[in-house]
């Protein structure tokens, strides 16, 4: 059961850790969690739930003396869905600080987010209070730092996923691009939120960006609009960013195939957040009758995984503790375990314990500097901390460097393979770490921003009738250069020969005679 208890109208989880003597008090944190029971997200207690529980292992098992509670708060009659979520958060979270909460505690708001982020921190913020998030993220955190000083981020999510997208684009000098986002009112709402991200980061950035939104449900309806948009596309780009799951891009490489837009012309790039059933298997293997067909037009996918983790014996076994406690408990889990997403939140209450650790060992640990949200904060912006599951390392603003992965189908044996690890650096640029070189349909390089005759193949320098007119004009040209060469060549010639005739006119060259005739004088 987690260590927890479950009521009928709503979700609560509390750990209770208390390492007092008669002679030393410990140290009183009291940790609360806002959420929901639910599966319309995986970020639900239902899905995030075990983390709590090993999180707290990790607080135990610390070497100093702490009296450590966790809650999950929830509003009376139950919270179901993120929207919910962000509609009450405040007043749980203003009822417990206000009326539940110990007197004398140190507050920490510890929580995965959905859609509500922003919100709990205008109150952490307000009421100075340290605020851990664990799953989702918000620009905030980054882009207004005096806004969110006592935030920390330990999500695996680029804090702008359009950063990646834009430094990724010009690494290969892409600059026209078209960007599709596949509604499914089924689907997971993460690729709307990328979708919209990386669009504004583009625009913002001078790219020539052209996006449509794929929005019917009905499958007929929804080949046509693919057909209608693929159609538009292919006059205006030949880069294309495609935010939906493995089926809706299947389907949209379906109908390019048909379009004559699967060969090295063209570049879809796809986007999966983290391997889970929820995004679907991007793979052409689906044992269809058009196998083949997207077998080909997988040549032409680049799929960027956001998250990348190189999973290690020691995550294994974590991950195996918390399907143990996941099956234990009496909450619907309907899908896998985002186990990302339980790792970065296991990762937090380890962070804690290491910050609280060496405000102990450097003797700073006082109950009274410990109230100050911000000042516990100071404690994470930049460092590097060494935990079970990895490294994490924050940068100034509090927020954990990301790790994104670039992956192309190997045509050998028709698996997608990791060819890049982008490594996110302090000021949010990227470290490329190459591991296999470029290898598109056989070539060495990617495809350029723009054919050479344009987009529709209608570039005055490749137009047919443009070329005739041009090799008629060349041809007059040569002839009439020739003619006019001809008559100088000529006329320096004759002078040439002229010249030769005439140029020893004074000498003399028959014999000539002289009579002289003379006459005596009388």
């Amino acid at each position: 059961m987690w260590n927890s208890v479950v009521f009928a109208g709503f979700c609560q989880t509390f750990f209770v850790m208390a390492r007092s003597s008669e002679d030393v008090p410990a140290y009183d944190i009291e940790i609360v969690t806002p959420t929901y029971c639910g599966t319309d997200s995986l970020m639900s207690l239902n899905y995030i739930g075990p983390s709590y529980t090993t999180g707290m292992q990790i607080l135990r098992a610390t070497s100093i003396r702490l009296n450590v509670t966790h809650r999950t708060l929830m509003k009376d009659n139950g919270m179901a869905d993120c929207l919910t979520l962000l509609s009450n958060v405040q007043d749980v979270l203003a009822r417990w600080y206000y009326a539940e909460k110990r007197k004398d505690s140190v507050p920490v708001i510890l929580t995965p987010g959905c859609l509500e982020l922003n919100y709990v921190n205008q109150l952490a913020r307000d009421l100075d209070i340290l605020l851990l998030t664990t799953v989702s993220i918000e620009s905030t955190i980054r882009a207004y730092t005096s806004l969110a000083p006592t935030w920390i981020s330990t999500s695996h999510y680029p804090s702008n996923c359009g950063d990646f997208y834009r430094q990724f684009l010009l690494r290969n000098n892409w600059t026209t691009i078209s960007l599709i986002l596949d509604i499914d009112t089924n689907g997971p709402p993460i690729y709307t939120t990328l979708a919209m991200t990386t669009a504004d980061e583009l625009k913002q950035q001078g790219f020539n960006l052209t996006t449509w939104t794929r929005k019917s449900q009905k499958s007929a309806e929804i080949t046509a609009e693919i057909d209608a948009i693929l159609i538009n596309v292919r006059t205006v780009c030949r880069v294309v960013l495609h935010f939906g799951k493995a089926s809706a891009l299947r389907h949209l490489l379906e109908r390019a195939s048909k379009l004559d837009m699967t060969n090295e012309h063209y570049v879809f790039i796809a986007a999966r957040p983290f391997p889970h059933s929820m995004f679907g298997t991007f793979s052409w293997q689906e044992l269809q009758q058009d196998d083949k067909a997207i077998r080909t037009a997988y040549q032409s996918v680049i799929l960027i995984q956001i998250i990348y983790l190189e999973e290690t014996q020691q995550a294994k076994r974590t991950a195996e503790t918390w399907r143990k406690l996941s099956n234990a408990s009496n909450l619907t889990t309907p899908r896998e375990l985002p186990l990302v997403f339980l790792e970065s939140t296991h990762n937090a209450f380890q962070m804690l314990e290491q910050v609280l650790c060496g405000l102990a060992k450097s003797g700073d640990l006082d109950p009274s500097s410990l109230q100050s949200g911000r000042g516990l904060a100071k404690h994470f912006f930049g460092e590097a901390f060494s935990l079970d599951l990895g490294n994490v390392t924050l940068n100034s603003a509090g927020v954990r460097r990301s790790t994104t992965a670039v992956q192309q189908m190997n045509n050998d044996s028709g698996q997608m393979e990791t060819v890049i690890i982008a490594h996110e650096r302090d000021d949010y640029s990227y470290d490329w770490e190459i591991l296999k070189p470029e290898n598109w349909y056989g070539n060495t390089h990617l495809p350029p921003n723009e054919p050479f005759c344009g987009f529709m193949g209608l570039n005055s320098i490749c137009d047919t009738r443009d070329i005739q007119r041009k090799t008629i004009v060349l041809s007059v040209c040569v002839v009439l250069s020739l003619l006019f060469g001809s008559v100088i060549a000529g006329t320096l010639v004759t002078r040439k020969i002229l010249a030769n005739q005439f140029s020893e006119w004074w000498l003399i060259k028959d014999d000539i005679q002289i009579y002289a005739i003379y006459q005596l004088p009388m």
